[in-house]
């Protein structure tokens, strides 16, 4: 049997058990035709074919009524399970195709191209009738002004006029290249980091040349010597994979690095809480299917 063949095959036996079922449910074969529009013989030659296929009795017949068999009982179940899954098949089908547009996506840079880029070939892959423009920016966007549908960002959310889900948690870790550690040796405390070159993120013109961190609910605070800084977040990593010194990322921006060994972790019992992943949108009554399609998937996979 060929492919085509094979997939006809498929859809007859479906229809073979919808009409198994309409016997059933109908009481007769007279009434299920009727419910059916199809003739008592053509109803008839269905539940022949299906006796025949898996040999077995699966109605016991009199003028005046009929009755499901100790098979039949079982292959009735069978027949519902079979619909019910291809409803569910269908469903799914066609809210796949509804799926249609474009989502504007904003992100950081970091994350966008380590975490965010795999996942949207993903989705991508299951909806492909949408179309996804991706801005990559350190940057806050505006999502007003930019036509932006949905934003990843970290941390608390500080405009009203925008709705926040949390998708993942996260913190920051302090990371460094095992040679830079190696010749500058390893920090044993947050106070020895002013003695190390330090990676620093700049933000809207002003180096955070102050890194905080939390170890057992008490805040620590170290002024850090700003040895490289950057707006651009995965510039700032790729100082620490070139070994010039110590960085402050994400954990998410250094996952891949910290599991092949080309970044080690520093200072491990200090960490800097940054607040969780956030997809952010405009505040609308009505949110597209697109959107909250995009936003589940996200959650979903990140929580994986």
């Amino acid at each position: 049997m060929n492919h085509k063949e094979e997939r006809l095959s498929i859809v007859a036996g479906i229809a073979d058990y919808r009409t198994f079922l309409e016997i059933v449910h109908s009481g007769s074969i007279s009434a299920a035709g009727r419910r059916l529009n199809a003739s008592p013989a053509n109803v008839s030659a269905v539940l022949a074919r299906l006796e025949k296929q898996y040999d077995a009795r699966l109605l016991s017949r009199t003028t005046r009524n009929q009755q499901l068999t100790y098979e039949g009982e079982h292959f009735y179940q069978f027949c519902l399970l079979a619909a019910e899954q291809e409803d569910e098949l269908l469903n799914h089908l066609s809210k796949q195709q509804q799926l249609q547009g474009s989502i504007a996506i904003s992100c950081t840079c970091d994350f966008g191209r380590n975490v965010l880029v795999p996942l949207l070939d993903e989705f991508m892959t299951l909806y492909p009738q949408l179309s996804i423009h991706l801005h990559l920016t350190d940057k806050l966007s505006d999502l007003v002004k930019e036509s932006i549908d949905v934003a990843i960002r970290f941390g608390a959310l500080k405009d009203s006029n925008l709705v926040a889900r949390r998708l993942a948690d996260n913190h920051r870790v302090l990371v460094a290249s095992p040679e830079y550690l190696a010749q500058h040796g390893h920090p044993q405390s947050v106070e020895e980091l002013a003695d190390h070159a330090c990676l620093l993120i700049s933000r809207e013109g002003e180096t955070q040349a102050e890194w905080q961190f939390n170890k057992a609910n008490q805040l620590y605070s170290v002024a850090v010597n700003a040895a490289f800084s950057s707006n651009n977040g995965e510039v700032v990593k790729h100082w620490a994979l070139a070994s010039k010194g110590i960085a402050m990322k994400s954990i998410w921006d250094v996952k891949a690095a910290l599991a092949d060994g080309t970044l080690v972790s520093v200072l491990d019992e200090f960490q800097q809480d940054d607040g969780a992943v956030y997809a952010v949108f405009p505040n609308r009554k009505f949110s597209p299917q697109r959107i909250t399609a995009l936003i589940d998937f996200l959650k979903q996979a990140l929580q994986q």
